[in-house]
């Protein structure tokens, strides 16, 4: 009986030698060059899969300080004869268009690698040593370092799916990663970074005043300083220097959409992220892709005005302002006033000076000479959308003795009180001019000009 077992276990352990051999040989079937050639293969056709190329979204560090952190977009169109030709116009191209073709590869090296084998003068800025232009106030100036911005050339397939919808690559030596979505066939290069970078330049200018806002689910935060696309992120009410955090983003457009895209997900709550959001031009906001109740939208348009008040700005009305019919017809009459003294009406600010608001009215009473008179005001911001502007009459002699001669002025000033609303008269993301809307007259509503 033993010599039976002995017998069968001797068989089973032969059979299980030749099934694992069998296996071996199906493994092993190729030689590793052969399935080196392959892998290189297969991502060479996904890359070389859309036709007009990828749109990247390359950032060369890991660090939050521009333009070192800076997310760029840069476009590249893959030939199956290896050429790449790749475009971008931004700061490193002294804000121009600029495009090369080079060589392009896929080598393998603990997985598959795209390599741009031969110099190429767009895609080389990242990791040539060059000086770097400075952002800031010294925008002409270089860091003068001999470092270059200390990126990659070469990147790390991360993730190519077969339909080619897109593309993860991680930089080899600095670990970034960096999305690549389809280009549609027909979009010129050129064009596309023109309209990109002009929607970047609308909705976070430099010149213009104002932040935005940040909004994950319950929580607000300022977005400031967006225009480098490192934006500043802190809470509402908090303190910038203590507090803010940098989150790079690049901005790029998939058919008529604009979508922007933070380097990091963005946490929202105990177990959500949101990294990417959809511009929606009826609303001017941009919603998260994940969950629409995310969104980065323009700062509250009545807490603007108090804050920059409080800093020493003012906003003003002129005769070239939008209106509505009563507050042109309060306008035109004191304009009319002023010419048959032969004044010229300039504008009306309303500002704050030390601790007390006011209305400040300014004329030319010649060719050379102005005058102004100042009247007392309260500005009340009621909401972060709302305020009140009550009129308190004159403080001086002299305003008492125009409004004697021009009763106009008074009913102008009565007219621009009350109870508002306020609105973006230009975008929400721009508020150089802020809309002042009547909560009681539809009639009474006026543009006013940041200053």
């Amino acid at each position: 009986m033993k010599k039976i077992f002995s017998i069968f276990a001797l068989i089973l352990a032969a059979s299980t030698f030749v099934a694992c051999s069998n296996e071996e040989d199906d493994i092993f079937s190729q030689s590793a060059a052969e399935r080196l050639n392959a892998a290189s293969d297969l991502y060479s056709s996904r890359l070389t899969a859309q036709p007009n190329g990828w749109a990247m979204q390359l950032y060369p560090t890991t660090q939050d300080k521009a333009p070192y952190g800076t997310g760029y977009l840069v476009l590249m169109r893959f030939h199956p004869n290896h050429q790449v030709d790749v475009a971008m116009n931004n700061l490193l191209t002294n804000n121009v268009y600029q495009s090369d073709s080079s060589v392009w590869d896929v080598i393998t090296d603990d997985g598959p690698v795209l390599s741009f084998d031969t110099h190429n003068s767009v895609m080389h800025k990242f990791s040539d040593p060059d000086d770097v232009p400075q952002t800031g106030t010294s925008k002409d100036a270089n860091d003068e370092t001999g470092t270059g911005i200390g990126g990659d050339f070469e990147y790390i397939i991360v993730d190519a799916p077969e339909d080619a919808s897109y593309m993860m690559l991680k930089g080899k030596k600095r670990g970034t990663y960096n999305l690549l979505t389809p280009i549609e066939v027909g979009v010129d290069y050129e064009s596309y970074l023109s309209e990109v970078n002009g929607f970047m330049a609308d909705k976070f200018s430099s010149s213009y005043p104002n932040g935005a806002l940040l909004i994950l689910g319950d929580s607000i935060f300022h977005f400031d300083g967006a225009s480098d696309g490192v934006p500043s992120i802190y809470g509402l009410d908090a303190d910038e220097v203590t507090s803010a955090r940098f989150n790079p983003f690049v901005i790029t457009k998939r058919g008529n959409d604009f979508y922007l895209r933070f380097r990091d997900a963005l946490t929202v709550g105990a177990d959500s992220t949101e990294q990417e959001f959809k511009y929606d031009s009826i609303a001017d906001k941009f919603y998260g892709v994940n969950d629409t109740t995310n969104a980065i939208a323009g700062y509250y348009k009545a807490r603007f005005v108090g804050e920059q008040m409080n800093n020493g700005h003012r906003f003003q009305l002129t005769s070239n302002s939008e209106m509505g019919p009563k507050v042109r017809a309060a306008l035109d009459q004191v304009i009319s006033d002023f010419r048959d003294r032969r004044f010229t009406f300039q504008n009306i600010n309303i500002q704050k000076n030390d601790s007390s608001y006011q209305f400040v009215i300014n004329w030319r009473q010649n060719r050379n000479a102005r005058a102004s008179r100042v009247y007392g005001a309260t500005v009340q911001i009621t909401g972060n959308e709302s305020l009140n502007i009550t009129y308190t009459g004159e403080t001086n002699s002299a305003g008492e003795q125009l409004l004697s001669v021009v009763p106009s002025v008074r009913t102008l000033f009565e007219t621009l009180a009350g109870s508002f609303n306020t609105a973006a008269s230009i975008s929400n993301f721009n508020l150089t001019q802020i809309r002042f809307v009547s909560t009681t007259d539809p009639d009474v509503w006026y543009d006013v000009n940041y200053n």
